[in-house]
């Protein structure tokens, strides 16, 4: 009877801890939203405001905006790791639970030809950013500059 009562409740602080992980890793989630949704502000911004001028004096912010895109691709990486970390921690959880949702779900998610790593699709995003500020200073540069 004891040990029923023990296992019983091993299974209950397991299942909290899972339940605290996953919430972690939602609020991760939503940070990592909320820091991509920043720099593409930041970099829209800068776009339109070089847009606006057209000087040379633009370069400067042209060069910004390819700092703040290695910047974000740092962040994303950083993201990735954070996010890995918390996904193995709640995958070992769950060996010790009856059922393992999130394992399922990436196993499911692997075997699907049309899913695309949401990592690999966000740095799109900075590298794109990176060639439009490229093309921009080549522009101006060309119209500015050469006769």
């Amino acid at each position: 009877m004891e040990k029923e009562k023990a296992e019983a409740t091993d299974a209950e602080v397991i299942l909290a801890q899972w339940q605290t992980c996953v919430e972690m890793a939602n609020s991760v989630s939503q940070r990592r939203d909320a820091m991509n949704n920043i720099f593409i502000t930041v970099n829209l911004a800068l776009m339109a405001a070089v847009s606006i001028t057209w000087e040379i004096k633009s370069i400067f912010l042209l060069m910004a905006g390819i700092v703040l895109c290695f910047l974000w691709k740092l962040f994303i990486g950083n993201y990735k790791l954070l996010n890995q970390a918390k996904f193995d921690v709640i995958q070992a959880l769950e060996k010790r639970l009856p059922a393992t949702p999130f394992k399922d779900e990436w196993e499911i998610l692997c075997k699907t030809k049309k899913y695309k790593d949401g990592t690999w699709l966000e740095t799109v995003l900075p590298v794109t950013f990176i060639g439009l500020y490229a093309i921009a200073i080549i522009a101006i540069v060309l119209i500015k500059l050469l006769p």
